[in-house]
């Protein structure tokens, strides 16, 4: 019965993973230096539906294929993708899965607005982290920005795109969330 959970749980991880590779091909150009992307809608998919476990399992392995050198992120990848301005975000994936997978799984009877609301926790966590980090790594390069000019390039113009996933993640969750806590784990 062990061996079969573990068997469950890695399926599951690398199934959720893929979706996020996948994510990232999904773009859209932008004129500054990110490009948009649907990681961040599979990113809360992942922390609704799997256990903590399970999905901290799904997006560290993405994290660490991307280090290795996968084009994976939404600019590529490589070890020295640490370096690029948009790195924090991914850091933002991770912390903001786990707090969203514990909030998620404390619930008892799931509701759309519980997962929205935990979304957008979610959300705003990976561009607080994705913020800073951008901010910082744009001003070693260059400090001739202001505080307004990263949240005209790297928060307002994804924020309806966000929205969106953030209401199309709970609505997925709500549908498939109850499937896969049928499966043992």
């Amino acid at each position: 019965m062990k061996r079969r959970n573990l068997i469950v749980t890695l399926t599951l991880s690398a199934l959720f993973c893929t979706l996020i590779c996948v994510g990232s091909f999904i773009r859209i150009p932008m004129p500054n230096m990110m490009p948009m992307t649907l990681q961040t809608f599979f990113v809360l998919l992942t922390a609704h539906v799997l256990p903590l476990k399970a999905s901290t399992l799904a997006i560290g392995v993405y994290i660490v294929l991307g280090l290795i050198g996968l084009p994976i992120f939404s600019g590529g990848g490589g070890l020295g993708y640490v370096l690029m301005p948009n790195f924090g975000f991914v850091i933002g994936f991770f912390i903001s899965s786990v707090i969203i997978c514990v909030l998620t799984q404390k619930l008892k009877n799931r509701k759309l607005w519980h997962y929205i609301i935990i979304s957008l926790l979610g959300i705003t966590i990976i561009y607080i982290i994705g913020l800073i980090y951008f901010a910082f790594i744009t001003n070693v390069y260059n400090n001739n920005y202001s505080a307004i000019w990263f949240i005209q390039t790297a928060f307002l113009p994804f924020l309806p795109k966000e929205l969106i996933c953030i209401v199309l993640a709970s609505i997925s969750a709500c549908k498939i969330g109850p499937y896969i806590t049928k499966i043992p784990q």
